[in-house]
């Protein structure tokens, strides 16, 4: 099955010889097609990769057919003379764009407006009902899809359980009093918490089923740079 597209968005960008290094140590049985300078193209396995006394990197690539059966054919590249590498059909290419560093979202079950729209009231009273201090009830754009509706259910019980915790120190409660009374939740590709006048302003991938969780340890200093 094809990775969606907006997951692909959120795979750091590696260069051509950490790829190559990953794919070789942990997916030796995957078929890659290389595109080198001279305009040939290699289809095969990676058999061996490495550094000669010179830097330069050496790959070893054992050829495989058009029905990807394994040949005794083998070429010898440098990876200066390699301008693209192609995988051809990985099982996770998530996985290996990101060098095995890529983190999975959470499980969702489709959930309604209503169910996000009490969480959002409980947001506010279970905050209040704790520090004492009104936030306001979150304000946001919400989706219509159900999977997208429960990630913006479960970061919002999380952004809840961070402000929670948060106000437990009193200098973080009395500067919010002083200050705001509002919150919003707005959908965008990454983290950011602003202030306007009365209220908060949380920016993040409320929507994108496939991106990370968000991250409560940044939340918090985020949150804290406005009070």
């Amino acid at each position: 099955m094809p990775q969606p597209t907006n997951a692909l968005k959120t795979v750091p960008v590696t260069d051509k010889q950490e790829l190559l290094f990953y794919i070789a140590a942990h997916c030796p049985d995957y078929i890659i097609r290389i595109a080198t300078n001279s305009r040939f193209t290699y289809k095969g396995l990676i058999r061996t990769i490495g550094k000669l006394k010179t830097e330069e990197v050496i790959l070893v690539v054992q050829i495989t057919g058009d029905r990807n059966d394994v040949t005794n054919n083998y070429v010898h590249l440098s990876l200066q003379s390699i301008t693209a590498v192609e995988l051809i059909e990985p099982a996770d290419v998530l996985n290996i764009l990101s060098l095995g560093k890529a983190i999975t979202g959470d499980h969702y079950e489709p959930t309604g407006k209503l169910a996000v729209q009490r969480e959002f009231q409980s947001f506010s009273t279970t905050i209040f009902d704790t520090h004492s201090v009104q936030v306001g009830v979150p304000v946001m754009e919400l989706p219509a899809d159900g999977l997208q509706l429960s990630r913006v259910l479960k970061t919002t019980q999380k952004i809840k359980a961070a402000i929670i915790e948060l106000f437990k120190e009193e200098d973080a409660r009395t500067s919010w009093k002083d200050r705001y009374s509002k919150i919003s939740f707005v959908n965008k590709d990454t983290l950011a918490v602003t202030a306007a006048n009365d209220t908060v302003e949380i920016s993040f991938a409320f929507d994108n089923i496939h991106a990370p969780e968000i991250p409560v340890t940044e939340l918090t200093r985020m949150l804290m740079e406005v009070l």
